[in-house]
């Protein structure tokens, strides 16, 4: 059994998932992903598994992996959006992923940009690096209003944290929990354009399908806050990219926190890099000793049972 293994977080971090991996006298190879389609479609065909990242597994990827011995793919993760999924189950290809991992992670981070940003850490970080004394005034995001779009378990262990830290949260799902909702006195949002105006901070915790992509856009924006913080830790394309450019050069939103970006790695041309405002880290929310480790001991043992 040939199984390619293209996950640097797997790959680069220590703990079981390395020897589950190794128990199952499986042939490994790796290669350092996101891989692009034109990276795999030369060999893809030569395997039997693969344990992927945010690689572009596309139709063509697909259809050429099953004219070989392709037979299973083991998302390391849980957004879905690079795997052509139909093109998956057209092919008989089984497809699995990881949730319910990752939450606590994911969620930390997203309150780690959050306190970077109003906290101004990296300036003054950067200030001190250079031996000066110079003070920046931060802010308290105590009673600062947050809407968390996505209640998924992400979201949910988002909202739990924002509020003990004395965030006002509001919250807005396609489904959601109702019971979760009224018990921890959270504040269901149907409307979001109605609430826009008032808010602080949104969170975009939500997947990236067909009706989330560019939801947030300067028609839905249009009338929030110029003090408007947008955090986003789930996919880049949910946030229309072209119209966050013209918020950010017209000062519509006051920052841009984000751990996606729609080309990963990070092009050294990417227009948001011209932004002080705009805070970017490579895609390591939930890049944990203890999440790392949940995650690629979950792939494994979904790669097991389909195989």
């Amino acid at each position: 059994m040939k199984v390619l293994l293209t996950s640097t977080s797997f790959q680069d971090t220590p703990g079981k998932h390395h020897e589950l991996l190794n128990q199952q006298n499986w042939e490994i190879d790796t290669l350092r992903g996101p891989l692009k389609e034109e990276v795999l479609l030369p060999i893809i065909q030569n395997y039997d598994a693969i344990i992927c990242g945010d690689d572009e597994i596309t139709e063509k990827v697909i259809r050429k992996g099953k004219s070989g011995n392709l037979k299973a793919i083991s998302k390391y993760g849980i957004g879905l959006d690079k795997i052509d999924l139909n093109a998956a189950k057209n092919y008989g290809i089984p497809v699995t992923n990881t949730p319910g991992v990752n939450h606590i992670a994911v969620a930390e981070h997203t309150l780690a940009l959050i306190f970077a940003y109003y906290k101004n850490l990296y300036q003054a970080f950067t200030i001190t690096k250079n031996a000066e004394w110079k003070r920046p005034i931060g802010h308290e995001i105590y009673g600062k209003k947050i809407l968390i779009i996505g209640l998924g378990r992400i979201g949910k262990e988002l909202a739990i944290r924002a509020k003990a830290l004395g965030l006002i949260v509001y919250v807005n799902d396609v489904f959601f929990d109702k019971n979760f909702i009224q018990d921890n006195n959270f504040i269901f949002i149907d409307n979001i354009k109605k609430i826009i105006p008032t808010l602080d901070i949104i969170s975009v915790n939500c997947p990236l399908t067909d009706k989330t992509e560019n939801m947030l856009n300067i028609n839905l924006l249009e009338n929030c806050d110029p003090k408007l913080v947008i955090v986003n830790t789930a996919r880049a394309k949910i946030v229309n990219q072209s119209d966050l450019l013209w918020m950010l050069e017209h000062n519509k939103i006051s920052a841009y926190l984000t751990d996606v970006l729609d080309e990963e790695p990070i092009n050294k041309n990417n227009p948001l890099l011209k932004f002080d405002n705009v805070f970017i880290t490579p895609h390591i929310g939930s890049r944990t000793f203890q999440s790392v480790e949940r995650q690629g001991t979950l792939a494994v043992e979904n790669l097991v049972s389909l195989l």
